[in-house]
């Protein structure tokens, strides 16, 4: 088998074991922490603007393919804002926070029932090109897109070489 293939296996079987409460992962290597032992410490100033901005830019990329306008949820806003302000901090540029944790982890750590979050990441100039390149690759495109989403929340963080650090939650509040 592939590693693509051992790969989408693994978060296939992750994304259904988020759906489910109680039900986790144990991988061969260790026993994931404790979704409060998950949320990120990084914290940085939020620009409401520009987190504005993008969650209009999602928003307006949704509408134009004949999707569903999301809803503003303040609990995906904290997620994305601190994976925002993570990954400015270390200049990595990845769904996977500084500690290991998953957005899965990071949305339960703050209270959010997640079934079925996912996050987007950019380093970018702007939220318009953000949700631009997001567009152009076919798994991004596929998760902005996707109809089991109901709500958003949006994160910026400037890193220090001038580009905009942004972080996308869509969710479905199951609880």
């Amino acid at each position: 088998m592939s590693v693509f293939r051992h790969f989408a296996a693994a978060a296939s079987l992750a994304v259904l074991a988020a759906c489910q409460p109680g039900i986790g992962l144990e991988m061969p290597w260790g026993r994931a922490a404790a979704p409060a032992e998950q949320s990120l410490a990084a914290q940085c100033a939020v620009n409401p603007a520009i987190v504005a901005r993008l969650d209009g830019a999602v928003n307006a990329a949704r509408q134009a393919e004949g999707k569903r306008v999301l809803d503003s949820a303040p609990l995906l806003a904290q997620a994305a804002q601190s994976h925002a302000c993570d990954m400015a901090r270390t200049g990595r540029v990845d769904v996977e926070g500084s500690n290991g944790s998953s957005v899965v982890d990071r949305a339960r750590a703050l209270g959010y029932p997640a079934c079925g979050v996912v996050q987007l990441v950019a380093r970018s100039d702007s939220p318009a090109m953000a949700v631009m390149a997001w567009m152009g690759g076919e798994a991004q495109r596929t998760e902005l897109l996707g109809q089991t989403s109901r709500q958003v929340g949006s994160g910026f963080a400037p890193g220090p070489d001038g580009q905009g650090y942004y972080s996308v939650v869509l969710g479905n509040d199951c609880g």
